[in-house]
């Protein structure tokens, strides 16, 4: 017998998920039998979101992670939950050190997870599904460049530790994935600088950078029952990057 996973009849909620790591997931949830609902902040983004993939449809919703308001307008159109990926976040490479600055990042990727992740715990509770919070691998590194950013990832496996221990009686399952370097619009501009594109190559052991597909993997599992016994970790998928 071939070793699958199934998530027929699932419905996943992707924050972030009109582009990048956040697309890749949702298509690697689709791929797998669940229904996925993907988010964006402006219409621009949820224009440019190609709904229709090679695995179905997306649904597409606007949603501000920092707007109690835009939060629980979207849990009102949403009637059943079996995941929630919180994966909206943002970072302002150079300017963190300014406190306004500092705050806005905290305020989304952190906060913003918390206020995701407590708003969806009923319908969760009640289909014992699981989250999926994306941190990064500057969870355990300090950014010199984007402390609120390197701030708020840290807290993440930190908030995702205590969630999976405090909603263990929910039934729902809390979890992180830690990217490394991907090959994402973001990263767009260290990979256009050849000293630095080279320099992170060179560190990472399998030397390549990822590709958002290699993220996807590792949410389509911890959302699986193969995970079933997996709750409050960190999953590292950065080929290799902090073991150098």
């Amino acid at each position: 017998m071939a070793y699958t996973i199934d998530l027929k009849g699932k419905i996943a909620l992707v924050t972030g998920g009109a582009s990048g790591i956040g697309y890749a997931i949702a298509e690697g949830f689709q791929e797998a039998g669940a229904e996925v609902i993907v988010t964006a902040q402006s219409d621009e983004s949820l224009e440019k979101c190609v709904e229709k993939t090679k695995f179905g449809t997306l649904r597409k919703l606007k949603l501000d992670v920092t707007n109690d308001i835009s939060i629980e307008k979207i849990f009102d159109e949403i009637n059943e939950l079996h995941i929630l990926v919180n994966n909206a976040g943002r970072i302002k490479r150079g300017l963190e050190y300014r406190i306004e600055h500092f705050a806005d990042v905290i305020n989304t990727n952190l906060m913003g997870v918390m206020r995701m992740s407590h708003e969806a715990l009923p319908k969760l509770a009640l289909t014992h599904g699981n989250i999926i919070n994306i941190a990064s691998m500057f969870s355990f590194f300090g950014s010199p460049m984007s402390p609120g950013y390197t701030a708020s990832k840290t807290g993440l496996v930190g908030l995702t530790k205590s969630l999976a221990n405090g909603w263990s009686e929910h039934h729902v399952r809390v979890n992180a994935i830690a990217p490394g370097y991907i090959e994402t619009k973001l990263t767009k501009v260290l990979r256009e600088e050849d000293e630095q594109r080279e320099k992170i190559t060179e560190r990472t052991a399998l030397k390549k950078w990822g590709v958002p597909e290699d993220i996807a993997g590792a949410a389509v599992y911890l959302a699986s029952d193969r995970a079933s016994y997996t709750t409050g970790t960190t999953i590292t998928v950065d080929g290799g990057y902090s073991i150098t």
